[in-house]
């Protein structure tokens, strides 16, 4: 695997015009060699939940297909994105996709993608949003471009490392 192939980062967000409503995620992928890979999407009608989610399964297919083993680094501006894959899920999981109180998971559907496309090599990381952080802002502008109907322009790698 070439520097120019190998992921160190990745931000992802989701963002909702209305809550439910139109939505849209993004993700901006980091590599070793300084450039960079954006994905986007959008949904008629969601929640910002999902579209949180969304974001982080896009990173997480994207790792898949690169096929790379090294760590790196997601970082999510959603607390429940982060603890619902960190902490919630092995009791969900335990439950047959119950809460503790005994009520079907909420998004259960995103939640068992999420946890088939995750790695023992993905360290999942909190990261404020709204704070300056160069990778949210980006990944938090895309997700609301997409939300309000644009297509935002996207920075892409060659086709040989996109899907």
């Amino acid at each position: 695997m070439t520097s120019s192939s190998v992921i160190e980062k990745i931000y992802t967000d989701g963002a909702c015009s209305g809550n439910p409503g139109p939505g849209g995620w993004g993700t901006v992928i980091y590599f070793a060699d300084g450039s960079v890979h954006e994905l986007g999407g959008r949904e008629a009608q969601t929640t910002n939940n999902r579209m949180e989610m969304q974001a982080a399964i896009a990173a997480l297919q994207f790792v898949a297909e690169s096929g790379q083993t090294q760590s790196l680094t997601l970082y999510t501006d959603s607390e429940y994105v982060k603890k619902g894959i960190t902490e919630w899920i092995h009791g969900w999981k335990r439950k047959g996709w119950k809460t503790s109180t005994g009520k079907p998971v909420i998004n259960q559907d995103l939640w068992q993608q999420i946890d088939q496309l995750n790695r023992r090599s993905v360290t999942w990381q909190y990261v404020r949003g709204h704070a300056g952080n160069v990778g949210n802002e980006r990944a938090d502008a895309i997700a609301r471009a997409y939300s309000l109907g644009a297509t935002p322009p996207l920075q892409q790698q060659p086709s040989s490392l996109s899907h």
